[in-house]
């Protein structure tokens, strides 16, 4: 990277078709969208000491929202000794009868670092997926649970949470919940009676869909003329998108139309749109170099902000050991040997959209990204140079997606509609960026400008010159599978 001389500019004109004109205008602003979510284990705890402490990353990383869904302490629906609710024949009004300790420091761990907890309410898979036995009994143990983390009831923790979401993917065939879709609509409305007897004011609901484009579905459709009838409060629909069949980072955007759409048209227009799971792979299977993927996850974090989406929780920013199935999730974002590009991935986009949203021009819809952001006395930019695999490439014969999940001597078919292949995902062929940033409000001052890319550490700061108009030109190395964070400070 290197500040142009001010006196001889760069024009468009003269680029080669590999560079990039990027043009930041530092006086446009607009708001960011609050999508810098995760889910995962977000550290070590009482019983459970396996996990690495994730917080630091998380905290650097400026994370907001966490979501509760891979802690190992669920509301089992059967006897459990991990669950909340350890045995189904115990008194639910005794604070004995429930397991909240590693919970609890989960909990407290995410509330230290600044962020929100997202708690979500489902049963332990893959052990079991069955709905309630006695509904009157379930929606007790859910109040109870609820008071203990809004109310500080037993002991609870001193920070509310006021976000409370039921179900995890129970459209997922046998693998989530092995039951019919009316026993979980009334699972459905038994939690909300729950959480509304706490307090009314708190934010509710569902069902973390995993095949959201599959329409005429019992847990789309279905599930949401059940809430109209009944009346049921949801605050949000949450649904999952990873892109194991597309590798598109556009792909976000075209199903969270399709169900701001559907949810518009069933008269829930007030209802938030929440993306609880997004990665670019999921299956165990799926496999990509860690620079792709880190890449991937930059382009999608920007894409993410000219979506339908109101709120969304990469998933996993863990290191992938994953609780319940005893393996390392490929979703995961490090390696053996620690933290890498998935890492800083998540770092360089967390510090790119903090603050204020400032116009940018040059991305495209290939793989080619550029997101602007000022924060106090800093301007940043990030740029994502994501490049889709051959495979995504290659014309495909069908929209529908058909896959096997291997789960222990189980192998589960399913299959989920996709949206259109599109020719555009072909990479433009950038691998490098001219930069101009006009508007600063540094205009003849010396400022401070470092460059930190997925694959190291930040480059020694090196001092610019701001021209006398407030303008500003850089010359950025952006090779395939990268992504690159400037920082400007005055």
């Amino acid at each position: 990277m290197s500040a142009s001389p001010e006196s001889s500019p760069t024009t468009i004109d003269t680029l080669a078709p590999s560079v990039r004109a990027v043009h930041v205008d530092a006086a446009a602003v607009s708001g960011l969208r609050p999508l810098n979510g995760v889910g995962g284990v977000p550290s070590p705890v009482t019983g459970f000491p396996q996990f690495p402490d994730m917080t630091p990353v998380w905290k650097e990383a400026g994370v907001t929202l966490v979501r509760s869904f891979d802690w190992v302490s669920r509301l089992d629906t059967r006897d459990n000794p991990t669950s909340l609710f350890p045995e189904w024949d115990a008194d639910p009004d005794d604070p004995a009868s429930y397991n909240f300790t590693a919970t609890d420091e989960w909990v407290d761990a995410v509330h230290a670092i600044g962020a929100e907890v997202v708690f979500t309410i489902a049963s332990s898979i893959p052990s079991n997926k069955l709905p309630a036995h006695d509904l009157e009994v379930y929606g007790r143990v859910v109040e109870h649970i609820v008071r203990h983390y809004v109310q500080g009831w037993a002991d609870g923790p001193s920070t509310s949470i006021r976000r409370w979401e039921f179900g995890d993917q129970p459209d997922l065939g046998p693998l989530h919940f092995d039951g019919r879709p009316e026993e979980f609509a009334e699972m459905y409305a038994a939690f909300c009676a729950a959480v509304q007897r706490v307090d009314d004011s708190l934010i509710i609901g569902g069902p973390a869909l995993a095949f959201p484009l599959n329409a005429d579905a019992a847990y789309r459709e279905g599930f949401l003329s059940f809430v109209r009838e009944r009346r049921l409060p949801l605050d949000f629909f949450s649904f999952l998108w990873f892109t194991d069949s597309t590798r598109d980072p556009q792909n976000f955007g075209y199903v969270a139309d399709d169900l701001r759409r559907l949810l518009d048209e069933y008269g829930f227009t007030a209802t938030e749109l929440w993306l609880c799971y997004w990665n670019y792979l999921s299956i165990p299977t799926s496999s990509a170099p860690s620079d792709e993927k880190g890449a991937f996850q930059a382009a999608t974090t920007i894409a993410l902000q000219d979506t339908a989406i109101d709120r969304a929780f990469f998933f996993r920013a863990d290191s992938g050991l994953d609780p319940h199935y005893g393996m390392v999730d490929p979703a995961g974002i490090s390696g053996a040997e620690g933290p890498d590009e998935r890492t800083r991935a998540l770092i360089l986009a967390g510090k790119a959209t903090s603050g204020e949203r400032l116009a940018v021009t040059g991305g495209d819809t290939s793989g080619f990204a550029c997101l602007a952001s000022r924060d106090g006395d800093t301007v940043r930019l990030l740029v994502a140079n994501f490049v889709a695999p051959e495979s995504a490439l290659a014309p495909r014969e069908s929209d529908t997606f058909s896959f096997r999940i291997p789960i222990g001597e189980q192998r589960i078919e399913l299959s989920l509609d996709l949206p259109p292949q599109r020719p555009e995902l072909a990479s433009a062929g950038v691998t490098s960026a001219h930069v101009t940033i006009d508007n600063l409000p540094w205009a003849g001052r010396t400022v401070s400008i470092t460059r930190t890319a997925l694959t190291g550490d930040p480059t020694a700061p090196r001092e610019a010159r701001v021209s006398d108009a407030g303008s500003l030109e850089l010359e950025l190395d952006i090779t395939p599978q990268s992504a690159v964070l400037v920082e400007v400070t005055a």
